[in-house]
């Protein structure tokens, strides 16, 4: 459920200067708005109307980049929302194709593609990957494509390929991250899973960023170990703030402990918030206030469930400015409010090896 809450539109003077990327709380899903000052990208759209009442906040009316990074309704649902407004105008909409997925919010963005094209205001679609030769910018937001490379993209989700088997929806997830003005801020890991996460690093892609939203949810990644694909993944962005994107309630319960653990492994320092409130931290029908929250549309805020909300990063002259800040969602968390915050249990041990690591096998086999 949204929050019809209205917010007033950022004053002219501010919409004209602001450089930033908001990962709005749109529950179950990721969505994020990149903008300087009026001009504006949309990296994934969720279900519902959060984008949509973001966009008008800030004053958008033209779409410089859309991109859906793969085919789940979680992050593709509200691309036909965005396409077919008539309010606003779309330049690019970047998505790769996926004939595996024949569902009907897949079947609805392919024909709003269409649709919008028929009618105008519309610069078409396009496919996304590390060798497309246009660089995306938005004023001075600069969005890298670290994933996939056009080999991988080409071949799309697939039982079975010559060159990589089989593929996953989420494993051809694009990721991006975005820079502003030059300096890398946030990462935007969509639902990318272990065996992505290895051909970026066989590419020699570099991930760091100042702010990782983390992949599927924080739930698992295929078939991989989730601690340890949590910990590379971490160990490689170095960031300093994790942004998981969840519904609160929402069984199987994200983030997984397993990822939690591997996260505060590989940066125990890292501020870690979650969108809403997960069920391993809070009872389901406790529900709490929205004081900590900014002031950005967030579906946990009418349902009682926030605990991050929608969280802008913005860049400032002193380096990037988060909001709500950091100290205010840790003292949200710390207050007792939240019954037992996974962020906040004792960080796990390194894992042990067996004892028998590394020892020469005896001729008897033992």
């Amino acid at each position: 459920m949204t929050d019809p809450t209205p917010f007033p539109e950022l004053p002219l003077s501010q919409q004209a200067e602001e450089l930033a990327v908001t990962v709005l709380d749109v529950g179950h899903g990721n969505s994020a708005v990149v903008r300087d000052g009026s001009t504006c990208a949309v990296i994934d759209a969720a279900p519902g109307d959060i984008v949509q009442r973001e966009l008008d906040r800030v004053g958008c009316q033209h779409i410089e980049h859309l991109i859906i990074s793969h085919s789940d309704q979680d992050h593709a649902g509200g691309g036909p929302q965005i396409l077919l407004d008539p309010l606003r105008t779309v330049g690019i909409a970047w998505f790769n194709p996926d004939a595996k997925k024949n569902t009907r919010i897949w079947e609805r963005l392919i024909r709003a593609v269409y649709t919008r094209h028929r009618r105008g205001g519309f610069g078409g679609h396009q496919m996304l990957h590390t060798e497309t030769p246009q660089t995306l910018f938005c004023g001075r937001a600069r969005l890298e494509v670290c994933h996939p490379s056009f080999l991988m993209a080409g071949t799309g989700p697939t039982e079975d390929s010559p060159t990589f088997g089989k593929l996953d929806t989420n494993t051809v997830s694009i990721v991006v991250r975005v820079h502003l003005e030059e300096e890398p801020a946030v990462l935007l890991a969509a639902d990318m899973d272990a065996v992505a996460l290895k051909h970026i690093q066989g590419n020699g892609q570099q991930l760091s960023a100042p702010v990782l939203v983390f992949p599927h949810h924080g739930g698992l990644p295929g078939k991989a170990d989730p601690q340890s694909f949590a910990n590379e993944l971490t160990a490689l962005v170095a960031p300093q703030l994790v942004i998981f994107s969840i519904r609160g309630g929402l069984r199987p319960a994200n983030p997984n402990q397993a990822i939690m653990a591997g996260v505060r492994l590989a940066a125990p320092e890292a501020h870690i918030a979650c969108t809403q409130l997960s069920v391993h931290c809070h009872e389901e029908k406790q529900l709490v206030t929205d004081r900590h929250l900014a002031v950005l549309p967030a579906a946990g805020r009418k349902s009682g469930r926030a605990c991050a909300g929608s969280v802008t990063v913005s860049r400032v002259e002193a380096g990037l400015r988060f909001d709500p800040p950091l100290e205010t969602h840790r003292s949200f968390v710390d207050s007792g409010t939240v019954a037992n915050p996974l962020c906040r249990l004792p960080i796990p041990g390194p894992r042990k090896a067996p004892d028998n690591v590394g020892l020469e096998e005896g001729a008897d086999g033992t």
